[in-house]
């Protein structure tokens, strides 16, 4: 029986033509060769399965055969004379192939440099290709440089790395550099269909997509997978069978997940965690995976199209309703949470309890309401923000100047539109409005489509500025300076102050800790986060926009600007969220206490008898806002 040739064997390139997406590389080479112009170092870099190896081969085998011919696009090598059928064999003496992982000693360079001084048994080059060159030893690498500044004229080196910063500098100004590129999903897609076709494969055009994503941009991992997988499907292959045998978790559990986040439905969302915690797959990888998927809910929030995002047409345009449920900064956020989270997941004892914790606080996370991008009544990310914007109809949209942000003053650089504001809506209608038809509508930037968003208020203020737009003129929109309020400075009252313009920011601060809070001028604004906490919102303050927000808040607090300073730390002490909802738990058991010990109560237990069953408090409407006041049943 005749051994099998894998498919990463069987087809890997064996002439110029052959190699994918590295064409300025081959280029180079190519005309290397036909203007004998060879250099006597190259150095080819880039991740694994692009082609370092593939490509060393075929620029070896085109040096060394005197048959070499042009066909007015590729440079080819015959195939048949000796010379190629020896390296293509693998045992041409005269091109030595290394492993530098297991030659990395200071020994095996000095018999490459004594074997380097005699000539090729053929031909007029003796050519050493060393791979994973970055193992050898600083002590090798100290051996090979002699012989790389003045080698030989017969000897000529080709290197290959996946780490070229590993590499001493003294190594790399001796060689010519190529980075070669990771392959796109388009181009492993392709390359794929081909080899089924040949090999008399049916495979779904689904399976090829996922097999061309799991590769991640290798294709020789690609055609390792997909031997794997005809192994266990045999000759008709199905996307499930894909799944089923590499161990992917279902786009559907991914996209579960998500729409249980953007829906605010924790419950559905932990019951798919759990779902795929059962399959047995790894928890990193499902953080991982929701990653990449949040990652491609902005682009196509953006605009971009599914191949862009690197995603199948049927899941971009599900992954794309589901993105509608939340604004932009919302999902923004989450990848900021997710990927702080990722690492926490997969360095924790317990990685389940930290991916559903994330899950949760993802999915209960504040909304963002924000002014309309193209008119009508302001929306939020959810159903339930939209609940609690209705229900604000009958409050007016405007703001006095006093309560205007001071950080809505500054000015974006010339040729960026402004972005959204966030603005409350907080006013009752019995105290005055401005009617609806004073409102002003967001304009459309002339330079970019984007909307230009309008602070609301009424009035005017001799402190009113205009705003630059995108094109370097002062707009119509007014920007007022705020007013520092009045009454004793604490970090609950700096976060109420946030809270009305950016709520989530606001979530994100009540679960850190403020110790002592910055009223006086010398003492920094510093925000502790506990380790358990760090994972979700540590991450969402330490960007420099996020700093920059900050300081504007600060100085609109507190009339000074502070430094901003986010650390994680252990400090003992409970957070703002922590100690509101201790209170809350602490009011509910007193007023279950006052229910037992109630007079009426202990008289209807002495007149019927029996026990009290469960009690349960009635909570109010708007439980949260309830909770931030200090209110109970």
């Amino acid at each position: 029986m005749a051994s099998y040739v894998v498919l990463a064997r069987k087809w890997r390139p064996s002439q110029f033509s052959d190699i994918g997406g590295q064409g300025p590389v081959v280029r180079t080479l190519m005309n290397a060769i036909q203007s004998d112009r060879i250099h006597h170092a190259y150095l080819l870099t880039g991740s694994r399965g692009i082609g370092k190896t593939s490509i060393a081969r075929i620029f070896a085998k085109t040096i060394r055969c005197p048959n070499v011919k042009w066909d007015g696009t590729w440079l080819r090598a015959c195939d048949e004379c000796s010379s190629c059928r020896e390296i293509a064999a693998g045992n041409s003496v005269d091109v030595i192939e290394i492993d530098g992982a297991s030659n990395n000693g200071v020994d095996a360079v000095r018999e490459i440099r004594e074997n380097a001084k005699f000539l090729p048994s053929s031909g007029t080059r003796k050519i050493y290709i060393i791979d994973e060159v970055h193992m050898l030893t600083t002590a090798a690498f100290n051996a090979l440089l002699k012989t790389l500044e003045e080698p030989p004229a017969h000897v000529l080196f080709i290197l290959a790395t996946t780490e070229p910063q590993k590499i001493p500098g003294t190594i790399l100004s001796r060689c010519q550099r190529f980075d070669l590129k990771r392959f796109t999903v388009a181009q492993v897609q392709t390359r794929l269909e081909e080899v089924a076709l040949a090999e008399g494969i049916q495979i779904e055009a689904g399976a090829v997509a996922l097999l061309s994503r799991a590769a991640d941009g290798s294709m020789r991992d690609a055609l390792s997978l997909f031997d794997q997988v005809i192994a266990f499907a045999g000759m008709k292959i199905s996307a499930g069978a894909v799944r089923e045998s590499i161990g992917l978790i279902e786009s559907q559990s991914l996209l579960g997940i998500l729409r249980g986040i953007f829906s605010r439905d924790a419950k559905s969302a932990i019951a798919i965690v759990n779902d795929v915690y059962r399959a047995g797959h790894d928890l990193k990888l499902l953080s991982k995976n929701l990653l990449e998927y949040l990652h491609a809910a902005i682009l196509l929030k953006v605009g971009i199209d599914s191949a862009a995002a690197e995603l199948p047409a049927e899941e971009a345009l599900e992954l794309r309703e589901i993105a509608k449920l939340r604004e932009i900064e919302e999902i923004e956020l989450f990848f900021q949470a997710f990927q702080n989270g990722t690492e926490w997941i997969s360095r924790s004892p317990q990685p389940k309890l930290v991916l559903e914790v994330l899950v949760v606080k993802c999915a209960t996370a504040d909304a963002l309401v924000m002014l309309p991008p193209r008119g009508g009544n302001p929306k939020s990310g959810s159903q339930q923000g939209a609940e609690q914007t209705n229900a604000s109809v009958q409050k007016p949209l405007t703001r006095s100047v006093s309560e205007t942000p001071a950080h809505t003053a500054s000015t974006s650089p010339v040729g960026n539109p402004p972005k959204p504001s966030i603005v409350p809506m907080v006013k009752d209608l019995s105290t005055g409005m401005t009617p609806p038809a004073t409102v002003p509508k967001p304009t459309e930037s002339a330079q970019t489509g984007l909307p230009k968003a309008s602070l609301l208020f009424t009035g005017s203020s001799p402190m009113a500025m205009k705003k630059p737009n995108s094109l370097g003129h002062s707009s119509d929109e007014t920007r007022a300076v705020h007013a520092v309020p009045a009454g004793p400075k604490t970090f609950e009252g700096f976060i109420s102050h946030v809270r009305k313009y950016r709520p989530a920011m606001a979530s994100a601060l009540e679960n850190g800790i403020c110790d002592p809070f910055p009223s006086e001028p010398e003492i920094d604004f510093v925000v502790t986060f506990s380790p358990q906490n760090a994972s979700v919102y540590h991450g969402l303050l330490t960007s420099s926009a996020a700093v920059s927000e900050l300081q504007k808040f600060t100085l609109e607090y507190l009339g000074m600007i502070k430094r901003v300073v986010v650390e994680v730390k252990d400090t003992g002490m409970l957070s703002v969220a922590e100690r509101r909802e201790n209170d809350l738990s602490q009011r509910e058991q007193n007023a279950k206490n006052a229910v037992t010990s109630h007079p009426l109560i202990a008289e209807a237990r002495a007149l019927f008898g029996g026990e009290l069953g469960p009690i349960e408090l009635i909570q109010p409407q708007d439980e949260n806002e309830t909770s931030r006041k200090g209110s109970h049943a």
